[in-house]
């Protein structure tokens, strides 16, 4: 089970990468997608919650960069974007980030970062919470999120800041 879902998750990540000029998701959005087996996770990211990835330092992540530095953005999403149960942290499972460029202006600049993978084993009736401690530069920057069990009829949604980074699903 665990090989399809990394299969199938690359899967539509190689399909959304390939799409490169077309954007994804609205940024600072993102949903959680229920199921028995967890919670999927599709969220665009500012590339400006990483400055240490801007090397040259002009306030903006170019592909290159982002190339550069993806280890560090993958440990980072790792750190800052997790769910909670009780007192137990669940990481994401089969990480992929997709960069978006611009529509307009410079292609090789990156204008959001998209995250998808799955936060396996989580149940919703189980003091479940989210977190995201990403928000761009100054942190200035707010989240919103839709958390969607289908088949149950469960449809939530909210809003993450710096300030108020965590919120209970269900």
């Amino acid at each position: 089970m665990h090989n399809f879902i990394t299969g199938l998750l690359m899967a539509v990540g190689l399909s959304l990468i390939s799409a490169a000029h077309a954007h994804l998701m609205v940024a600072e959005q993102g949903t959680l997608n229920f199921d028995e087996s967890g919670a999927y996770l599709v969220v665009a990211i500012d590339p400006s919650s990483f400055p240490k990835a801007d090397t040259d330092k002009n306030g903006h992540l170019s592909v290159e960069e982002f190339k550069q530095a993806h280890n560090t953005l993958f440990k980072a999403i790792q750190a800052q974007v997790f769910m909670t149960q009780g007192e137990t942290q669940k990481h994401i499972e089969g990480l992929m980030l997709s960069p978006q460029t611009a529509h307009h202006g410079d292609q090789g600049e990156i204008d959001q970062i998209v995250v998808m993978g799955k936060f396996v084993g989580v149940d919703h009736k189980q003091e479940l919470r989210f977190h995201n401690g990403l928000y761009g530069k100054n942190n200035e920057k707010q989240l919103a999120m839709r958390a969607k069990y289908k088949r149950l009829g469960l449809t939530q949604r909210f809003t993450l800041t710096a300030k108020q980074p965590t919120a209970s699903v269900f």
